[in-house]
């Protein structure tokens, strides 16, 4: 899962009552299967236990972008869970689960997701953070074979469960993302 889940704690998909939950990205959900499109267009899943339950997997309305979840199943890899710093100050930004089997393309585009207005093209992904080894803090001495291709793919990086997902934003991060929320400003 990719963040807060929406449930619908009811048997009942119709149900209007939906509740927020917060749960560790990348936990798991057992479910039967069944899914559920709302009069919104979202999808929702059928939860499988003790609570019974409709949650979100993808839909308008709730301000989350995504999939919400993601389908797992047996023999599957287990996903990875990386963490991301912010372009713009260096605070954590959000935590990406994913496939071992998606691209740095992939990460690339929830990164986007995740702060709306950063470009997916002016993201660029190494395998490690600038240290003493690249004499300083920049790209300037970064070993070009530092960088990660769109197309590799996850389990083919040195990224493990917990690490940082290592990116350099090549341009102004605060001005795309001051200039998307702007033209949404002047839309609505």
């Amino acid at each position: 899962m990719q963040g807060p889940l929406f449930k619908k704690p009811s048997k009942d998909p119709n149900s209007s009552k939906v509740i927020k939950l917060n749960r560790k990205v990348g936990s798991k959900v057992q479910s039967t299967g069944q899914t559920w499109q709302g009069p919104a267009g979202g999808l929702w899943l059928e939860l499988d236990g003790d609570k019974p339950g409709w949650l979100l997997v993808e839909g308008p309305g709730f301000g989350q972008p995504g999939p919400l979840l993601e389908e797992v199943r047996p023999g599957d890899e287990e996903p990875v869970v990386l963490y991301a710093l912010s372009p713009i100050d260096d605070s954590k930004l959000c935590d990406i689960c994913l496939k071992p089997s998606q691209t740095v393309k992939h990460a690339k585009h929830w990164l986007a997701l995740r702060l709306p207005g950063l470009k997916v093209e002016s993201i660029i992904v190494a395998k490690e953070k600038p240290s003493e080894k690249t004499h300083g803090q920049g790209l300037r001495n970064f070993p070009a074979n530092w960088i990660l291709e769109d197309e590799v793919r996850i389990r083919d990086t040195p990224f493990k469960d917990g690490d940082e997902f290592v990116f350099f934003y090549m341009g102004d991060a605060a001005q795309d993302v001051a200039d998307l929320q702007s033209r949404a400003a002047s839309q609505g």
